[in-house]
């Protein structure tokens, strides 16, 4: 791996000065802000403008309609480009916008767990960027600057991502806050790794899709191409077509292989993973450039998956978890994938964002009740079919129900928690395998859930839950549960190292 030559200290992105009054965009930003609300216009309506397009006489009018919502979308444009300003603090950002209703959000620096910077090809091309910053009471980002100057954004970053508005002007410190240690970097072999891995059948379904709405408007001219074939080569094309089954097949698997190439090659080209004295950045992107900044105490979890074809070339993608918003479990996690890392790579990230498994560890595996209850749920599906279904629905049927059996057995075993004194590794699947590891000191609460059943068993339900989201272990003995508990609490309490 090419380590990058030492940048002189003038071609580092220096920070904002200290005095930084109130200021606004680049004027660029108006077209980013034409096309966010053109596009939340169509995203909000699309149901009545559906239904316009079938009507002759809406459809008529959509020309002026079309220009109507330009022209709504440029003068709202200008209005939000005019009245948002953004204002650098000794320990926060300010920033205040709106229109009809003027807003002011301040955010401390402590808060702010991710400065994501992006650049289009047409952000490119003005030299300029937008800014993105993340905190732990929202779902996604909580505001954007849309478009600053290059120099700017990086130097707006640094002072975000390092919690103050002066960092040091040595050029060691420089030097390490700009490059430091190079973790990762993909390469093309690594990129086509990552395409051919991907989920091939639904790049296809979106591509086959594509291609049917694409072909209807052609229909017309199709039907008169083929209204002048001769009859007798109906039979013909009839029986081909049969033939051409496999070969459909084999197409679409190769069409959505050239979608999961091209995909990678867009979002992770040219991708790095530097190790920083203030945390980890990421860089990367082909068309869409971005660069993301994260304190290494704010990372909450980390969460590695593998399917079956990329344990077959011997790796896996890796998800790097922060806060995030408490609304939804499902919803409002501020997390970034770093796909395609070997067993070197792999454990050096884990090495870097957590201490390694010191002193007695414990593996927590489930009651075989969760089997049991599994196999049930899984029949009470299959066995009705299998009693009043015709002959080839209970072939299917039976088939079925095989998989789901070996299915839930293989899932079944590969569910444990592995606990130690700082930190606990959650794991699941078969198909697809799935680990989680945070901190213990990390952890806000745990709950210990029981029904009925389970209390006349002795088990329970743990979970674990962080800034990040819960870790949650069903059906262990419920002793277990509580010592787990215990040891969770005690090792919240108990620490004074800052996580957030």
């Amino acid at each position: 791996m090419n380590e990058s030559a030492t940048p002189s200290p003038e071609e580092i992105p220096q920070p904002l000065a200290v005095h930084f009054p109130a200021r606004r965009q680049h004027p660029t930003g108006v077209f980013q802000y034409i096309v966010k609300y053109t596009w939340m216009f169509i995203r909000g309506f699309w149901p009545i403008l559906a239904g316009a397009a079938v009507s002759d006489n809406i459809r008529a009018y959509g020309e002026w309609i079309s220009l109507a919502v330009l022209v709504i979308s440029c003068l709202s444009a200008v209005f939000q480009y005019w009245k948002f300003t953004f204002q650098i603090t000794e320990d926060a950002l300010v920033i205040r916008r709106g229109v009809l209703e003027r807003e002011r959000i301040t955010i401390a620096f402590e808060r702010i767990q991710v400065v994501n910077l992006e650049q289009s090809i047409w952000q490119r091309a003005f030299g300029v960027m937008s800014v993105k910053v993340d905190t732990a009471g929202t779902a996604g980002a909580e505001v954007e600057i849309a478009a600053l100057k290059v120099e700017d954004a990086k130097a707006l970053k640094v002072v975000l991502s390092s919690g103050r508005l002066q960092v040091e002007s040595d050029h060691e410190g420089l030097d390490s806050m700009a490059h430091g240690e190079q973790l990762i970097s993909l390469s093309w072999s690594r990129l086509f790794k990552i395409g051919l891995t991907q989920n091939h059948l639904r790049n296809a379904l979106i591509a086959f899709g594509s291609i049917i709405a694409l072909a209807e408007p052609l229909e017309g001219l199709m039907t008169g191409w083929l209204s002048n074939v001769p009859s007798y080569t109906w039979v013909v094309l009839k029986f081909l077509w049969v033939l051409m089954i496999p070969l459909i097949a084999i197409g679409v698997v190769v069409v959505g292989m050239l979608v999961s190439l091209i995909g990678a090659v867009l979002r992770y080209y040219n991708l790095q993973v530097r190790a920083q004295s203030e945390g980890l950045e990421l860089s990367g992107g082909l068309f869409k450039k971005f660069e993301f900044k994260i304190p290494l105490h704010k990372v909450q979890m980390l969460e590695g998956s593998s399917s079956v074809l990329q344990r077959v070339v011997g790796f896996e993608t890796f998800r790097i978890h922060q806060a995030r918003a408490q609304t939804d479990d499902a919803q409002g996690a501020v997390s970034l994938a770093i796909p395609g890392l070997e067993s070197d790579h792999a454990n050096r990230l884990n090495a870097m964002l957590f201490p390694p498994f010191a002193g007695e560890s414990e593996v927590i595996r489930p009651h075989k009740l969760m089997l049991i209850r599994m196999l049930v749920f899984r029949a009470a599906v299959v066995v009705p079919v299998l009693i009043w279904g015709e002959t080839w629905m209970q072939l299917a049927a039976f088939v079925w129900g095989v998989w789901l059996a070996v299915a839930g057995v293989n899932q079944y075993r590969g569910v444990e928690l592995m606990t130690s004194e700082e930190q606990l590794c959650m794991r699941t699947g078969w198909l697809r395998q799935k680990h989680l590891r945070t901190e213990l000191r990390k952890a806000q609460r745990v709950v210990l859930t029981e029904s009925w059943l389970m209390r006349r068993r002795g088990l329970a339900h743990a979970r674990v839950y962080t800034a990040a989201g819960p870790v949650v272990v069903r059906f262990i003995p419920k002793k277990t549960a509580m010592q787990l508990r215990d040891l969770v609490l005690y090792q919240a309490e108990s620490t004074n190292r800052p996580w957030m």
